[in-house]
Order: structure tokens, then sequence, then C-alpha cells
């Protein structure tokens, strides 16, 4: 059975700094990624975000704005056969605010999450972040009037 995961990520602002979550591959390989992740049968996605991020990070957050849309496909038949509902991913990207100063528990973090750090926009563009659709136009998003289309990218390597 084919499978579409309908993904909420966040872009986490506070104090001029953007909140992401540290990952590591199977091969020790360093990537960055914005908090979030599936959403879950009857859930609204903006529901959705603010349950993921407080999962992943322990914030409290509220999306301000629908940022951005995009779409991974991963095209490595062994990874589709292992992880069938990681393959096919849309997602749904908002800008988020953080609405309590208290920091949680991390209640379930993200696969290959290591940790989660705070940097500026134009650092967050120079990491090896995902979706990769991101490199290089964090600072378009956040500046944009409107969401921003990022458009699909096909995968054929293995990140896990």
């Amino acid at each position: 059975m084919e499978i579409i995961r309908n993904s909420a990520k966040a872009l986490i602002l506070k104090d001029g700094r953007l909140l992401l979550n540290r990952c590591k591959t199977g091969s020790g390989e360093e990537y960055f990624d914005l908090p979030g992740g599936g959403q879950h049968v009857y859930e609204a996605m903006e529901e959705a975000v603010v349950r993921e991020v407080l999962e992943e990070t322990g914030l409290m957050v509220e999306p301000v704005r629908f940022a951005a849309l995009c779409e991974e496909i991963f095209t490595d038949p062994d990874m589709r056969r292992r992880y069938p509902e990681y393959c096919h991913r849309t997602l749904h990207i908002f800008l988020a605010r953080v609405t309590s100063h208290t920091i949680g528990e991390r209640s379930e973090t993200d696969f290959q999450q290591t940790g989660s750090l705070w940097v500026t926009p134009e650092e967050a563009e120079s990491l090896p972040i995902v979706p990769l659709q991101l490199r290089g136009r964090v600072r378009e998003i956040l500046s944009a009037e409107g969401p921003v289309y990022l458009g699909t990218v096909r995968r054929d390597e293995v990140c896990m």
C-alpha cells in the first residue's frame, strides 16, 4: 500500500534565532531538521505542529502563519520497503512563536534527533538542513508576505 505522509514542521523564531533539531544518520553524518512531524488522523495541521514541537523540544508554541509547502519523494527501493510511511511526504511548514518560557520534558524526539540548537537564519541556510528545499531559502520564507511553494525533491540517497 502506498502512503503519502502529511508532516507539520515549524520555523520557530526567538530573539532572531531559529530552532533546529540536530540529527545524525546511521553512518554518523550530522544534519538538521525543523521540529515537527507526522499528522495524526483527525488532527488539524495546526494541532499537529504544536504537539510535535512539544514532543521533540519541550516548548509550547503557537502557529503564527502558514509559511511554506514542499514535498519529498525517496526513490531508494530498500528504503521504500523498510520505511514506506516516510518515503513520500508533504511538509506543511508554519512560522511559530514560543508561548511559554518554561521548557518541558521531551517526550518523543524525532528519528535520529540528538538535540536541538538555536541558530540565526543565515547560519541555518549554510547547514545541511532538511528538507533540502530549505537550503538557501530560510530568510526568503521568513520575510515572504504569504506562503512559499518550495516544490518537490526526489531523493535517491538513504539518510537512515
